[in-house]
């Protein structure tokens, strides 16, 4: 009998903000390919066309009578993303508008943790009514759901860290609210799937999390999305200028601030050198600011989010791209960069690093070294297409199908238990 999941997200493409949706897809579909069937939950409907797994919306309960006392849940079509602080939240309540929201039901909180908590409770309410034998939940944000639905049914839960808050904000920006319930899952969860050696060693350190239960599960790349030769090159690249590529949401935890000290110098040093991000977030305004400020308004790009074939194309026109986090669990646009034929340069903070070999590395902080290395790959044609051969080779071991094997044990060995 093929294993039944019930699996607790946040987005899934191509409703994705980042690489957390791309990454539950990418997992399902290797778990299906495998004959796992999945139930993939998630806060509100979406067009998921092309999934491979079976979908539902936590706002499609709405108006049941799921709770205690009768208390009816209806569902609010809130602004969410997985990448959401408690106070950017706020922000983009208050830029939203009060007059969106439908009649909530009288225990939510008008805040992040409340759309979190509500979630979890029709999580509850969605596993008493499902048939399954383990459930899977992605980062912080689904886990209440995942505990809700282990307690309803009495299966095993398995726990998996994308980010974890130390991630994304650092020490001085901690939420303890976040805190404590990432915690709350470390100790209840049967097993804790971290995408990489890196992120385990922080859930360890950081929540004292007994390291026996947490099992490495990296992340991977549809190679078929990023294979073959690009269908257009930028007008930069065909006029003679070198790409130097920025991919990722523009905040504190990607250090979009440092590729921008470093990117100063090599421009300096590289008069054919032009800086592409691509991205949005909290920082974008200040960036914009900032390069104006040190005289490179003409030498950056701000492309905004990108999805699809033309992040494809992007990745396959840069002469480097360079993923310089502060702290990067995994760096899933690193594998899709290499993917589609870029060498990269990655920060030393990065989970990725332990298990790519063929790529430039520098501390996050080191921007004299960072500025130095992108110079080396610009200048060097031999660099850049050792590195872009090696790359291609090596990222062909990473796939889904692989990491769907290491949560297919996880399972196995959590049930046997």
């Amino acid at each position: 009998m093929p294993i039944k999941i019930l699996m607790f997200g946040w987005e899934f493409p191509p409703h994705n903000s980042g690489g957390l949706g791309v990454a539950c897809q990418g997992l399902a579909g290797g778990l299906a390919s495998l004959g796992a069937k999945i139930t993939f939950v998630l806060p509100k409907k979406n067009d998921c066309a092309g999934a491979s797994c079976r979908m539902i919306f936590a706002d499609e309960w709405t108006g049941k009578k799921i709770f205690p006392a009768g208390v009816e849940a209806i569902a609010v079509d809130s602004p969410l993303s997985p990448y959401l602080t408690a106070a950017s939240y706020q922000r983009k309540i208050a830029k939203w508008g009060e007059t969106n929201f439908k009649p909530q039901f009288s225990v939510w909180r008008r805040d992040l943790m409340g759309e979190v908590m509500r979630y979890g409770q029709i999580g509850g309410a969605i596993a008493a009514a499902e048939k399954f034998d383990v459930v899977h939940c992605h980062d912080w944000l689904s886990l209440p759901a995942g505990l809700a639905a282990k307690k309803v049914s009495k299966k095993p839960l398995v726990f998996h860290v994308h980010a974890t808050e130390y991630d994304r904000v650092g020490t001085a920006g901690l939420n303890r609210e976040i805190c404590s319930v990432e915690k709350q899952g470390f100790e209840n969860a049967d097993a804790v799937a971290a995408v990489s050696a890196y992120t385990k060693r922080r859930i360890v350190n950081d929540y004292g999390a007994a390291p026996g239960k947490i099992v490495v599960v990296p992340n991977a790349v549809n190679h078929s999305e990023y294979a073959g030769p690009a269908d257009h090159l930028l007008k930069l690249k065909k006029s003679g200028k070198k790409i130097v590529l920025f991919v990722g949401r523009l905040t504190f935890q990607k250090g979009p601030d440092y590729f921008l000290r470093a990117a100063r110098a090599v421009a300096a040093a590289d008069k054919s050198a032009m800086f592409v991000f691509s991205g949005a977030g909290d920082m974008e305004r200040w960036l914009i600011e900032e390069a104006a400020r040190l005289g490179l308004a003409d030498r950056v790009v701000f492309a905004g989010f990108l999805r699809g074939r033309n992040l494809a194309a992007l990745y396959k026109a840069a002469d480097l791209y360079v993923m310089p986090s502060v702290s990067e669990p995994f760096g899933l646009t690193s594998l899709e960069a290499l993917a589609s034929g870029a060498p990269i340069l990655i920060s030393r903070q990065s989970g990725v690093g332990e298990m790519v070999a063929h790529c430039l590395k520098c501390d996050f902080w080191d921007t004299g070294q960072m500025a130095a290395k992108m110079l080396a790959a610009l200048r060097y044609p031999e660099v850049r297409e050792e590195l872009r051969q090696n790359g291609l080779a090596e990222v062909k071991k990473f796939n889904w199908v692989d990491s769907a094997r290491k949560c297919l044990n996880i399972y196995q060995s959590v049930m046997t238990a």
